[in-house]
């Protein structure tokens, strides 16, 4: 079944530190992109960074999506 979200970027893109490739993940940037920044609303909301762009608290450059991703 087609997921209607599919492909919808996430609306912080242009400000996320994840997404601009400022954070150095040891994952691959598109497999993280692919999995959070790409797929609307449902994975944009596991996302630790879009839910504190959303309450507008404030983003650090090492912050990601969530716990099982590390930086280097």
């Amino acid at each position: 079944m087609f997921d209607k979200s599919m492909g919808r970027l996430c609306i912080y893109a242009g400000q996320c530190p994840v997404h601009k490739g400022l954070v150095a993940l040891k994952q691959p940037l598109f497999l993280v992109k692919n999995i959070y920044c790409n797929n609307g609303p449902r994975w944009w909301n596991k996302c630790k960074v879009y839910v504190r762009f959303e309450a507008g608290d404030e983003i650090n450059d090492q912050m990601v999506p969530a716990d099982d991703l590390s930086v280097q």
